[in-house]
């Protein structure tokens, strides 16, 4: 018969454990990382949907003479997330206007803003 020396058939318990405890750690990070991915991407879409909203609003507004003053409302559809606000100020020239249109949106309990700036001219 042959003998078998002890600690050369497998495993001990401690191996085991220490192993699981790396195994769990890295399957944590991991998560973490792709959650992370996840959320950025979203927030990613929401801010390019908000420029597009808002340059969109901008061109439209810069298109014509616009009066003097401030407006505000919200775009429709997308669930009204997205709310605009634009304000007009006649510029140094007396044939141009300034126009700023700021977009907002809620992120989580945050609210985020996107503000972009043209001119109008006669």
């Amino acid at each position: 018969m042959r003998s078998r020396r002890r600690g050369s058939a497998g495993f001990t318990l401690l191996e085991v454990l220490v192993a699981l405890a790396i195994l769990s750690t890295t399957l944590i990070i991991a998560y973490r990382v792709m959650s992370e991915a996840i959320s950025a991407a979203e927030r990613s879409e929401r801010w390019t949907v908000a420029a597009y909203l808002g340059e969109a609003f901008l061109r439209e507004s810069t298109s014509t003479f616009p009066e003097v003053g401030e407006a505000q409302g919200k775009f429709p559809g997308l669930d009204n997330a997205y709310a605009w606000k634009r304000e007009v100020k006649q510029a140094v020239h007396p044939d141009a206007r300034e126009v700023d249109i700021t977009v907002t949106w809620s992120e989580g309990e945050r609210v985020e803003t996107v503000t972009l700036a043209g001119i109008a001219i006669k």
